[in-house]
Order: C-alpha cells, then sequence, then structure tokens
C-alpha cells in the first residue's frame, strides 16, 4: 500500500472521570480519536490524521493541541466554527465497568462534512490508505453528512485502501434502531474491514451467537471481520480463510474498561497494515486493550 496517510473520521470529546471527593480530572477523548492514538503508537511510520471539526474556543484549541502531543494530524479537522466540544462523564462501577452521562447535541463535531470540507477531503483521497469511522461517526451526524462519509469512504476502497468500521452501536444516539441498521449495514457495504464487537451486534441485528456476527458480516463482502468478545477475546475470519479464529483475551483485573475496544482496533489494525497476520495482529490487539482497562481512562500514558 502506497498510500502512507491513515484517516480516523469521528469525534473527539472533553472527558471528565472523578479524581476524589468533590474533585475531576479532565482530558480528551472518543472512540474514533482514541483509536487514533493507539494506532499510531503501534504504526510511527504511517501518518495518522484526526477527521472532525471543532470551533475557536479555548477547549477547542486545548483539544488540537493535545492531539499534536499525541503525534495525531490535525490538518482535515475543520475548524472555525463556533461550537465548542461535547463532553462527558465516566462513572466507573466496583467491577471496573463504566457507564457515562454525555452533553454532545450541540457538539463541533456535528458540523464536519458540510460542502467545503468534503471537497477538501476529496483532493487527498488518493493519500489516504486506511479510513475507520464508526457507528458513533454517523450517528451524531444528518444523513446528508452520512452520505459525505460513505462516499468518501467508497473512495478510498476504489483507490485500493482499507475501510476499517466498529458499528460501535449507543441505542442513545439514535431516534430509532431501524436507522442505526440501515446505516451500519450500509457501511459495511463500503467497508473492507469490520472490527465489532457482539454485544453491540446483537441488540442491533439481534444475533444469537458470535460466529452469526462473524458469518453475517462476511457475508456482504469484506475482506475481514473481527467480532470483539470482551473478557472471552475475539473471533476473526478473513475472505482468505475457510473457518474462523478463536483469540483468547489476556488476562486483567479491570480499573476502567473505557476504550477497551478502541486500544484494541488501533492496535489490531495497524499490526495488520504493517503486515502481521490476523492472530497475531489480534493478539496485539488484546494485549493493548489489557494494558488499558487496568488505567482509569481512555488513553493510557504511554508508559503504563
Amino acid at each position: 500500500m502506497n498510500a502512507n496517510e491513515c484517516w480516523f473520521l469521528g469525534e473527539c470529546m472533553i472527558e471528565l472521570r472523578r479524581a476524589g471527593e468533590g474533585l475531576l480530572r479532565q482530558s480528551f477523548a472518543g472512540d474514533v480519536y482514541n483509536t487514533a492514538v493507539y494506532f499510531h503508537r503501534s504504526a510511527r511510520t504511517r501518518r495518522t490524521c484526526f477527521v472532525s471539526a471543532a470551533g475557536t474556543d479555548s477547549m477547542s484549541q486545548s483539544l488540537l493541541a493535545q492531539a499534536g502531543k499525541h503525534g495525531i494530524d490535525a490538518g482535515y479537522v475543520k475548524t472555525g466554527g463556533t461550537r465548542p466540544p461535547g463532553l462527558y462523564l465516566i462513572e466507573i462501577s466496583q467491577e471496573g465497568e463504566r457507564s457515562f452521562l454525555y452533553w454532545r447535541t450541540e457538539s463541533a463535531a456535528r458540523q464536519m462534512l458540510d460542502a467545503a470540507h468534503v471537497d477538501m477531503l476529496r483532493a487527498h483521497v488518493a493519500a489516504c490508505g486506511l479510513f475507520y469511522f464508526s457507528g458513533i461517526s454517523l450517528a451524531i451526524l444528518d444523513d446528508e453528512r452520512r452520505r459525505h462519509l460513505l462516499a468518501l469512504a467508497s473512495s478510498v476502497k476504489a483507490s485500493g485502501g482499507w475501510v476499517g468500521f466498529d458499528s460501535n452501536y449507543r441505542p442513545g444516539l439514535w431516534q430509532r434502531r431501524e436507522d442505526a441498521r440501515y446505516w451500519s449495514d450500509c457501511a459495511l457495504a463500503v467497508a473492507t474491514h469490520a472490527l465489532v464487537t457482539f454485544d453491540d451486534e446483537a441488540q442491533l441485528h439481534g444475533d444469537a451467537s458470535p460466529a452469526d456476527t462473524l458469518s453475517r458480516t462476511l457475508a456482504t463482502g469484506l475482506a475481514e471481520t473481527v467480532v470483539k468478545l470482551g473478557k472471552d477475546g475475539c473471533l476473526l475470519q478473513t475472505s482468505a480463510m475457510d473457518r474462523m479464529l478463536a483469540v483468547p483475551a489476556e488476562r486483567a483485573d479491570p480499573v476502567d474498561t473505557t476504550a477497551a475496544g478502541d486500544s484494541f482496533n488501533g492496535a489490531y489494525l495497524a499490526a495488520r497494515l504493517c503486515g502481521a497476520p490476523p492472530a497475531d495482529a489480534a493478539k496485539a490487539g488484546t494485549e493493548l486493550a489489557a494494558r488499558v482497562i487496568r488505567v482509569a481512562g481512555a488513553i493510557i500514558d504511554e508508559g503504563e
């Protein structure tokens, strides 16, 4: 693959998490953004680009500065809008499972992919060797912007690039499950690589088992599918394999499961782009996810 840019299209928000009685710690995170950060740490020879929108407020500027510190190129972020980033608060149970409170209905990211932004991206699409987005990317956009997103993904695929998709189904972001299912199916139709979570797919499509999810997604013509199973690892299969492969998870005592799937996706795609076989890429994904869930917050320090 000659195209050296890898595009990650989605939303980055202000993250708040508790840091003691009456105290909160602030950082920035979002599903696709998290994947971009972990991808870059594993594939530094690739130019990792975040595609989104940001305002002119101080928090937007801090967000872009943080992306740069993580090695993420923000040149494809639409800037100059009046909206600030969305915000969320992480709540952690005693078992390390997370839940979220969101304030994102007027976030800047919802304004990406207008006509001018799309024209700029189209002018550079030949440089893109990987285009990655999620069901959350789709959920926060209106229908016109969703069509723009899928058209960009199709252009990358037509140029020989990879298109990665994680359905990451969040019912609260969709008015109707039928809408989420429709746009997820549209995304799978243009994707080459699906990295989905069985719990999400069971809610969205009614799949009875991880094997059902694997066979259904592969039947859309994908080159490769990974079905994530949390503490049970993952199933994977490519179009060149005659049977599915189960890869166990790394053992970990979770402190915070935020970004477990995002980090898996980043490490998996980085390993595959660097030539690793699927099983080795999945192992890299499970190892990184195990490290991430041992630490509070979506993005851990590189040394942790």
